[in-house]
């Protein structure tokens, strides 16, 4: 396989997953009921896992810790969030979803599907199967630290 064609495919991949994250950005950021991004984030993130730190939310989103202490924070007085104890660690409380925070993100992720509907009737499943399996490989094998931090191909260290 030409290596240069296909970097040049990959660079393609991610203007468009750009455009389409921008897109979709200033859409829900024009509707004033819609959540700001990095609230949205951290929900749909606890939507579907357990209730978690915000160190540890912070690494599974690839977010600064005080980011998503503030987005933690700005939901908690939205009655979005809430702080529980953590029996593991005194000083790192967990994030749980409120009922209001389950209501929101569905409320969201409904309005994505309708928009998405249109796309998804031109689709096939093992496209989308095969959408999902590049962009899981490339944020798996790439590591997004800047160049002078060395930021490259997991795996690739000694290349």
């Amino acid at each position: 396989m030409d290596d240069f064609r296909t970097e040049a495919n990959l660079s393609d991949v991610m203007r468009a997953v750009g455009i389409l994250y921008r897109r979709a950005a200033r859409t829900f950021a024009q509707d004033r009921s819609s959540l700001p991004v990095g609230i949205r984030a951290v929900l749909e993130l606890l939507a579907f896992t357990t209730p978690q730190t915000v160190p540890r939310i912070a690494e599974a989103l690839m977010f600064s810790r005080q980011f998503v202490q503030r987005n933690v924070d700005h939901g908690v007085d939205l009655g979005i969030f809430r702080f529980q104890d953590n029996p593991a660690h005194r000083r790192s409380r967990l994030v749980f979803v409120t009922a209001e925070g389950r209501t929101a993100i569905d409320r969201v992720l409904q309005r994505e599907q309708r928009l998405l509907a249109a796309a998804g009737e031109q689709l096939t499943e093992d496209e989308i199967s095969t959408c999902l399996d590049v962009l899981d490989t490339i944020r798996e094998r790439t590591d997004w630290g800047s160049a002078a931090e060395g930021g490259g191909l997991v795996g690739d260290e000694g290349a």
